[in-house]
């Protein structure tokens, strides 16, 4: 009776499957479940471990920074108490004062090689301020209004800056010679020591720009018959095109 009135309606097959298709539910229910609970308690475990990886990583670096502050304190402290004995000024102090560039006049159109930037005297800035990005020196303030103020690049054929190289300590002047084109390092003699690449600091000696401050590398050097001095073209580490933000250095 059943398999003939399966045959005429599929009234048992239709059940079977129902409840087979119930049964496995049952069955795979529980195991998504399970799998996804897995793969959630894997992929947490082993964002953990990799957690705590970095964070080893991290304090590793921590230390090594502790360590390397330390040293520097002493080197520091050092250096204070020499300063003392000779009787020598210690450097000025220095605070950054974020700044947005308004406009650029930079190429052959512009008068000079300059940038706008949005602020100015009302912020405490002042002619011969000095202009930077992280990475080295762009310039100094040359017109400063309210809230305005016009920076004098140094890549500027106007502008001229005391550097000394970082490695060989060799003294120089730093002079723009306008848009792409590399800058002149004057007064070099010949007998001294340079390499490629090596890198122009603020020597000071100018009292515009306090010492130390990246501003170009040594891009090439040769010797000059009738000159007693080397021909040394340098680049700037920073381009100026590429900036929207400054900082301004104030005593």
């Amino acid at each position: 009776m059943l398999y003939t009135l399966n045959s005429k309606t599929a009234i048992l097959d239709k059940t079977l499957g129902k409840a087979g298709l119930e049964v496995v539910g049952w069955i795979l229910k529980p195991v998504d479940y399970l799998k996804e609970k897995g793969e959630y308690f894997w992929n947490s475990y082993i964002y953990l471990v990799n957690l705590k990886q970095e964070n080893d990583l991290l304090k590793e670096q921590i230390d090594k920074l502790l360590l390397e502050k330390h040293n520097l304190e002493f080197k520091l402290n050092t250096l204070e108490r020499f300063a003392s004995i000779f009787h020598l000024n210690p450097f000025p102090e220095y605070k950054y004062i974020g700044s947005r560039i308004l406009a650029k006049r930079l190429g052959p159109g512009g008068l000079l090689e300059t940038i706008v930037l949005d602020k100015g005297e009302v912020q405490g800035l002042k002619p011969d301020d000095v202009v930077l990005s992280p990475y080295g020196v762009i310039g100094r303030l040359q017109k400063v209004s309210l809230t305005s103020s016009l920076v004098l690049l140094a890549c500027d054929p106007n502008s001229k800056i005391a550097v000394v190289s970082a490695k060989h300590r060799v003294p120089g002047v730093l002079k723009g010679e306008g848009p792409g084109s590399l800058l002149n390092l004057l007064y070099v003699p010949k007998n001294v020591s340079l390499d490629k690449g090596e890198i122009l600091l603020t020597s000071g000696t100018d009292e515009l720009f306090p010492p130390g401050l990246p501003i170009a590398k040594i891009d090439s050097f040769k010797s000059q018959d009738i000159s007693l001095f080397l021909e040394v073209k340098a680049s700037l580490l920073v381009d100026p095109y590429l900036l929207e933000e400054v900082l301004i250095l104030r005593p």
